[in-house]
């Protein structure tokens, strides 16, 4: 079962996704950025993190086949596909508080 969610620009969604499952993040329109955070359930302490991808995989260039890393050093989610190319993981999500120290 596929089940579609729109996400409009400068906003957010939280999604449950069980093993097995696929995640697929499309911009229909283009020029937009995609945040995302992973937690494993039901330890919402165990956090997607970037170091322990970086080191466990190796480059800071993610796509196709790297494997998104917690900070427990288990494996959260896999790239399956990769249409994109380019993903910048070394900064944190946009927040409030990241725009105000960019962009006060």
């Amino acid at each position: 079962m596929t089940v579609r969610h729109v996400i409009r620009p400068r906003s957010g969604a939280a999604f449950e996704i069980k093993a097995g499952q696929v995640l697929t993040v499309w911009d229909p329109q283009g020029c937009q950025v995609a945040d995302l955070l992973a937690y494993a359930i039901p330890d919402v302490g165990e956090v997607i993190s970037n170091g322990r991808t970086f080191d466990y995989e190796e480059t800071i260039r993610l796509t196709t086949g790297n494997r998104l890393w917690s900070n427990r050093s288990r494996v959260l989610l896999e790239i399956i596909a990769d249409t994109v190319g380019m993903h910048d993981f070394l900064l944190t999500p946009c927040s409030v508080d990241t725009f105000r120290h960019f962009y006060p």
